[in-house]
């Protein structure tokens, strides 16, 4: 297939033109990126498939990602610099058509046919491209079947968000350190992220409260503060996340209190996100959050199509407010995510992380911009928030310039122990947002002004989109003959195959179904 050249208006960032370069010197047929969420990865993970694609080192693409969603979404990434993929298609109808450069498929599709995609491989030298590649340790057969699928691939690219630890199973073609943590071939990190003023700068605002709940049949009350044992620390956690109770009202309220402001300040169209526990507790929040709005929410809770569709109704939208449980926490780009609420019981530092990337992605406008997360006071999350803000401090020490001296004296400003002060949720948290009781990432804002997207669909340039709408189309055509003609519609199916030269619907090119649906509108209309 024909590959046009990269697009000239996506100039790559200078962490990725370097990953590229080392890239291109690497040895190895596997190679572990590991670049701060919002950073580019996947225009990075893009254009190596392009070079190699024009090169003609592979023939074609395997991009595998953890939800359906995100493997959508890469599609029609890959579709806007000029690569045909085809998003989640099932391994029962084999090999891709011929006229496409690959697919996108999960983890898990892998998973349930490895020599599926093995047998793939083997005929066609092939790229695999594994985003957020610590999903191969999720399930104890992922990795193996991983490994049977794509240890015969000509190359393999993993890009990861965050490092990660080994664990119980080492992930695919990793090369660990003496720590069990995984070793990058290349890294971008936050510092240098806030350096090179890629990412949106957020602000974490922890609330504290005085939590009661009943345990071991004795009546408890503690705030963030009192140190308790594991059991009754979780226990603390979740009595504060109950959607009806006073600790979320009162986050759920400052919170939609804050996206007021930051539509009022300028981006009109900003949005919040609340990461829920589960499904149950994702409902109950949302109806919570509807009634203090007075606005229905937008609730994703599976990695279904639908989820898809409500995720980018949301992300092209101006509804408010997004409430999920874990399919935004990881790879989903919603760029007008300005508000969150941390309201789930996962304290691992990968999903915090992960959660952080969600509200970091720079829009073009407004020319400033603040992402605010509201947080438990719990002393693990904001160990963890203190570690990111260890990582900004960073960063300010290694920049120079008379902003950034400023930005270094205020930070010198804040009294140690004074950035991670928990706030009550008695509604304080007006006017002491920038006083020191909030935690800062990238707490500098970004005067370079961000290209704006292309005022088209995003999925005006994916061929894959028009190809489902073929393959809608004939179903309906071919419904319509063989009932004209009384036919079964295998027949019917069949007869349009042989006339174009298709095995099957499934592997028909787009010329075919064109061909195909052509043939069945003349049959009905006698034209």
């Amino acid at each position: 297939m024909t590959l046009p050249p990269w697009p000239k208006d996506r100039p790559l960032r200078a962490w990725q033109l370097d990953a590229v370069e080392r890239l291109s010197a690497h040895t190895g047929t596997s190679f572990l990126a590991s670049a701060t969420p919002a950073a580019g990865k996947t225009t990075f993970g893009l254009r190596v498939a392009h070079d190699m694609l024009s090169s003609g080192r592979v023939k074609r693409v395997v991009v595998a990602g953890p939800t359906t969603h995100i493997c959508r979404q890469w599609a029609l990434a890959a579709a806007r610099v000029g690569i045909d993929l085809e998003p989640n298609r099932p391994n029962g109808d084999g090999a891709e058509p011929s006229d496409l450069h690959g697919v996108a498929v999960t983890y898990q599709t892998i998973a349930s046919g490895p020599r599926i995609h093995a047998l793939a491989a083997s005929r066609r030298p092939t790229l695999l491209i594994a985003d957020e590649p610590h999903h191969m340790g999720d399930q104890a057969s992922w990795g193996v079947a991983a490994r049977t699928a794509f240890d015969g691939a000509a190359f393999r690219l993993l890009l990861s968000g965050t490092p990660f630890r080994s664990d119980n199973s080492a992930i695919p073609w990793v090369d660990y350190d003496n720590d069990g943590m995984s070793r990058a071939d290349h890294t971008y990190g936050y510092p240098q992220a806030l350096i090179d003023r890629v990412c949106r700068p957020i602000t974490f605002l922890p609330y504290d409260g005085e939590m009661e709940w009943r345990s071991d049949g004795r009546l408890r009350s503690a705030n963030f503060e009192t140190v308790l044992p594991r059991a009754e620390d979780a226990r603390r956690l979740r009595t504060a996340l109950e959607a009806d109770g006073d600790w979320m009202g009162e986050v759920l309220e400052d919170a939609d209190e804050k996206l007021t402001d930051v539509r009022d300040e300028g981006h009109a169209e900003a949005g919040g996100l609340v990461i829920c526990s589960d499904q149950e507790h994702a409902r109950a929040v949302a109806a919570r959050l509807m009634r203090i709005t007075g606005e229905k929410p937008e609730i994703v809770m599976s990695d279904e199509p639908e989820g898809s569709a409500r995720i980018a109704r949301f992300a092209e939208g101006r509804r408010r407010w997004l409430v999920s449980v874990l399919m935004v926490s990881e790879g989903v780009d919603i760029p007008r995510l300005r508000v969150g609420v941390y309201a789930t019981p996962a304290r691992t530092e990968l999903f915090f992380r992960q959660v952080v990337g969600r509200f970091i992605r720079r829009t073009p406008a407004p020319a400033r911009q603040m992402s605010y997360l509201l947080l438990p006071a719990d002393i693990r999350l904001k160990r963890l928030a203190h570690e990111i803000e260890d990582e900004r401090r960073h960063a300010l020490e290694l920049m120079n310039g008379a902003e950034d001296e400023e930005l270094e004296e205020r930070a010198e400003r804040t009294p140690a122990g004074v950035a991670f002060e928990a706030l009550s949720s008695s509604g304080q948290l007006e006017g002491t947002i920038m006083s020191g009781t909030a935690l800062q990432l990238f707490a500098t804002e970004d005067p370079e002004p961000v290209k704006a997207s292309r005022g088209r669909s995003e999925s005006a340039d994916a061929t894959f989109v028009s190809r489902e709408k073929l393959r809608d189309q004939r179903a309906y055509l071919v419904s319509e003959l063989s009932r004209k003609r009384r036919e079964p519609h295998s027949r019917v199916q069949s007869w349009v195959n042989n006339q174009t030269g298709a095995t099957s619907v499934k592997a028909a090119t787009r010329e075919q179904l064109e061909k195909g649906n052509a043939l069945l509108v003349r049959q009905l209309t006698g034209r």
